[in-house]
């Protein structure tokens, strides 16, 4: 099926759209980045529809490289994405593109929040497109099966309420493509975190080969879907690259009673001329390394472990370093390191650990390679610290057991980090920031 180009209008004038996201845009002035919003329109499953799409771009259009990076937003809001890769993006030049495909983000908070403005919104009526109930289901003390089939069912809403988001997606890349008054794409990527690395997924196994672009290419020139899992994936004529942390994982996240769309090891399977998969040890669902004061405010009332605090880990590090792998491998062919799987007790999905509780094998990092702490990728300690991961601490005496000194260490992180380099699993800005 060819994919005819959404209708834009646009930029909107004045500074007035409602933004899901808006951590990290307070780095945007630093990089001389600006924001626009378009509304965009067409057909998708045979019905009309109008949204928006949101930009963050160069002030200067002539510094953009040519690269967008997609993320349709999150199905109850926010956009993992930007806040996983914004420094990545800005630093590079790329533009990042929101499009909100989804009804129940569209309508119930962006169309909502200032009806006047997005009176041209418009979704195929559905089950719950305009009231999605966005509440996970939680049973901290149910069995496994329960766990996963009260999950499941709770899924299989999003895709009743988002009938028309496949069509949308690719309708507005073609757009992208054709160009907007103030850019024009070379290539468009698709990512997702979470929910929406599931809407990812979905494009992927069923929609990539169906929806083309006018002459036959595709809609995207590669897929980075996180933090989601389900049946493993297709190869496709783009590169994919696959990212799950540990609390993707059922053996981590149903200890806080909450399921999710990993199922087993389902997922794995070998790497191929287009597809990576990437297992990051010690990585929780969400990083609370730098927390927007919502965060904060959010996490407050949350328990942790005696002695425990939020986790430092660096997502954004593996993301960016991902990013710039399926980007290269998009424009000169040269492939990525090959797949890396966390190590597991036979065909099951529960994670082998070192002696500190760390988990063995996967994408590495200094936090595990070179620990000061044991790292829990869900805090099974009340709700929603499912998805944030916390660390505890090694005392005096383990610490000094390992290293002997703080000068040992810093030489044993400053080596991991000339390897990693080597093995492209860090960028050198993020090596350099973790060596300060």
């Amino acid at each position: 099926m060819t994919v005819d180009a959404a209708t834009t209008t646009g930029p909107l004038p004045g500074a007035t759209a409602v933004v899901l996201e808006p951590y990290g845009t307070d780095r945007m002035e630093r990089y001389d980045y600006v924001q626009e919003e378009y509304l965009v329109s067409g057909t998708a499953a045979g019905t009309p529809y109008g949204t928006r799409i949101l930009i963050r771009r160069p002030a200067d259009p002539a510094r953009f490289s040519g690269t967008v990076i997609a993320e349709p937003s999150h199905i109850w809001g926010g956009t993992s994405v930007w806040r996983a890769i914004n420094r990545f993006v800005m630093r590079n030049n790329h533009v990042w593109v929101e499009i909100d495909s989804q009804a129940p983000s569209a309508m119930g908070l962006v169309a909502a929040a200032d009806p006047e403005r997005y009176r041209s919104f418009t979704f195929a009526d559905s089950p719950l497109s305009q009231q999605f109930a966005a509440t996970i289901p939680f049973s901290p003390d149910a069995d496994y099966a329960h766990v996963v089939a009260e999950y499941d069912a709770f899924m299989r809403l999003w895709w009743e309420a988002t009938p028309q988001s496949p069509e949308i997606l690719a309708q507005v890349s073609a757009a992208l493509r054709k160009g907007l008054p103030t850019l024009r794409a070379r290539k468009v990527y698709l990512g997702g975190i979470s929910q929406t690395g599931g809407v990812v997924r979905e494009f992927v196994r069923h929609h990539h080969d169906r929806l083309r672009l006018p002459g036959g290419g595709p809609a995207f020139d590669g897929y980075l879907p996180g933090a989601s899992g389900g049946p493993a994936l297709p190869d496709v004529d783009v590169p994919v690259i696959e990212v799950l942390g540990e609390a993707e994982f059922q053996s981590v996240r149903r200890r806080c009673g909450v399921g999710g769309q990993v199922r087993g090891l389902s997922h794995r399977r070998p790497d191929s001329a287009t597809f990576r998969l990437y297992e990051v040890a010690g990585m929780a669902h969400r990083e609370t390394r730098e927390m927007s004061a919502a965060d904060r405010d959010r996490l407050a009332g949350c328990p942790l472990p005696p002695g425990a605090r939020w986790s430092t880990f660096p997502n954004s590090h593996v993301h960016h370093a991902l990013w710039q792998s399926l980007l290269d491998w998009s424009d000169t062919g040269r492939p990525p390191a090959p797949g890396k799987v966390l190590e597991t007790a036979g065909d099951t999905d529960e994670i082998l650990r070192d002696d500190h509780g760390n988990a063995l094998g996967g994408w590495r990092t200094t936090h595990v390679d070179v620990p000061t702490s044991t790292l829990t990728a869900a805090t099974p300690l009340g709700r929603p610290s499912w998805y944030h991961g916390s660390e505890t601490p090694f005392d005096a005496g383990t610490f000094d057991a390992l290293y002997g000194s703080v000068e040992t260490w810093r030489r044993r992180v400053g080596d991991r980090l000339e390897q990693y380099l080597h093995e492209q699993t860090y960028l050198p800005i993020d090596a350099e920031e973790l060596r300060r």
